[in-house]
This record gives structure tokens, C-alpha cells and sequence, in this order.
């Protein structure tokens, strides 16, 4: 019996530039059967009022790397992408979920229906013995 095992690498990418990263992710994402981007995390908007009563506001993406919550500053023109990313972390998020609470299901279902199955036939044998 084989299983699958799902190994996560951290990668530094802070030296590469824009168009190599943009490659590996669209080569992620069709592993995946994407084609959309995903993040995971969550955008907030944070508004800082300065000395002179002015307020200033920006956003942060806040996510989890090893065990620690990190945020990344936001562009204000990648706000609306990436808060379309997020939106598709979760529906995959979900999706996955669904497909693995089925998958239970089947392995549940599994040897009971295996039983039922081997009740039938034997029951199916019996009857064709009595009646010759």
C-alpha cells in the first residue's frame, strides 16, 4: 500500500526578481490543476494617524511560516489581487476538505459493504445448491 506524503520546503526567494517567481508559481499551480494564484493568510488594512492628525492607511497580508505569524506590506494596486487570491486559497481550502471528508466516508464504507457483498454471494450459492 503506497500513500502519498506531502513535504513543505521553504524557499528564499528574497534576491530573484519578479517574471522567475511568476514562472515557478504558474509551475506549482498547474501541478495543482490551477489556474488561478492562491494565497494563504489574510489582508488587513491598518490606519496610522501621524503627529499632525493626519491618518495614513495601508495594507498587510499576515500569514503563518514556520509557526510564526509574519505580514508582508501590500501595494495599495495588488490590494484587489490578492484579496482574490485568498478568496481562491479558501475555496481549494474547502474543496479539499470535501474531497478528504468523502475519502473518509469510502474507507469507512469500505468493509462494511465488502461483508454485505460476501453475504450476498454466499447466499446466492446456497440457493443454487438446494435447487439442482
Amino acid at each position: 500500500m503506497t500513500g502519498d506524503i506531502y513535504v513543505c520546503i521553504l524557499i528564499d526567494m528574497e534576491g530573484e526578481t519578479m517574471e522567475p517567481l511568476e514562472r515557478k508559481r504558474l509551475r506549482k499551480l498547474q501541478e495543482l490543476g490551477q489556474d488561478r494564484p492562491l494565497v494563504a493568510g489574510s489582508l488587513n488594512r491598518v490606519e496610522r494617524r501621524g503627529a499632525q492628525g493626519r491618518t495614513t492607511a495601508y495594507y498587510l497580508l499576515t500569514f503563518k511560516e514556520s509557526a510564526k505569524t509574519r505580514s508582508v506590506y501590500v501595494p495599495k494596486d495588488l490590494v484587489k489581487e490578492v484579496q482574490s487570491w485568498i478568496r481562491n486559497h479558501r475555496r481549494v481550502k474547502q474543496l479539499l476538505s470535501e474531497i478528504s471528508t468523502l475519502s473518509i466516508a469510502i474507507i469507512r464504507r469500505h468493509v462494511p459493504e465488502k461483508r454485505a457483498s460476501a453475504r450476498g454471494a454466499g447466499a446466492s450459492r446456497l440457493v443454487k445448491r438446494n435447487n439442482p
